[in-house]
């Protein structure tokens, strides 16, 4: 099943301190609920990451995943490259100067082809997104200090 997700949202911290938190893949697992370990296979001239191995918890099982990645001034961008659960698609971060921050707009495409009811999908994996998005701004805005963050 295909789901979008769309989320606006504002983190108190200026765009560069933002993409900053964002190229720091490794620590995915520190703010996101569903990611238990990212590695960084590959890196661009600029030290970006340009290609990851992560494992994700999908519906409480565990998906091993490589990753693909694109920069550029004001966006990370990602797609699912290789799946062990046949999970395809991608996403964006897009940064952008707000009146007290940042602005950011997380959009994210995936197919999982997982039997589920589709307003079950598309809800479980709303509220998966809510919470991912509550822990990065609270990452974000204490970007680089490095902390334990409650998990929602």
């Amino acid at each position: 099943m295909r789901t979008k997700t769309d989320i606006r949202f504002d983190v108190a911290a200026d765009p560069g301190q933002v993409l900053d938190a964002l190229m720091a893949v490794e620590m995915l697992s520190e703010w996101s609920p569903d990611f238990e370990d990212a590695r960084v296979a590959a890196r661009d001239d600029e030290g970006r990451p340009r290609r990851m191995f992560i494992q994700v918890s999908v519906s409480n099982t565990p998906d091993m995943q490589v990753w693909e990645f694109g920069w550029s001034e004001n966006r990370m961008s990602w797609e699912v490259s290789d799946s062990t659960r046949g999970i395809k698609g991608g996403g964006f971060f897009e940064v952008s100067a707000g009146e007290t921050g940042s602005d950011v707009l997380l959009h994210v495409e995936q197919y999982m082809p997982m039997p589920m009811p589709g307003f079950l999908r598309k809800k479980t994996v709303r509220r998966s997104y809510e919470a991912l998005v509550e822990n990065f701004i609270a990452y974000a805005e204490q970007y680089p200090e490095s902390e334990a963050y409650d998990l929602v």
